[in-house]
């Protein structure tokens, strides 16, 4: 797998829409507040600004659509690989997870029934605020 990171990916991210399975779901109820990648690390830190999880992850930039490895060390994921994709825009990134199985999938869209996870977030321009 490359490991190489696409130009812009590093930083801290904070969430601006998510869905399951097409379905919206309310930003303000995910546990979330920001995203942050740093290497091949990433953290996430909730509401109350404490990492809640953290692990490393892998990207491979020459699939296509690009994908991801995320693989827990701390927190509820620990243990855990969650294999994604993603696109990254600009400033605004968009991971999407299979929940269902641990199978990556194929395409940002879900198909018919897979449960597939959504989150598209946005450059964060200050942390912890």
């Amino acid at each position: 797998m490359k490991s190489a990171m696409p130009p812009g990916l590093e930083g801290t991210w904070a969430p601006i829409a998510a869905s399951v399975s097409g379905k919206e779901l309310l930003v303000a109820e995910l546990r979330v507040k920001y995203l942050i990648l740093d290497g091949h690390d990433y953290n996430i830190v909730d509401r109350s600004n404490q990492v809640v999880d953290r692990g490393e992850y892998l990207v491979n930039d020459s699939a296509r659509p690009w994908t991801i490895d995320i693989v827990g060390r701390d927190g509820p994921n620990a243990g855990r690989s969650m294999l994604a994709i993603f696109e990254l825009t600009g400033d605004r990134l968009t991971v999407c997870y299979n929940l269902d199985s641990g199978n990556r999938p194929g395409e940002p869209q879900a198909e018919s029934g897979q449960m597939m996870l959504s989150i598209t977030y946005e450059r964060a321009t200050s942390l912890l605020s």
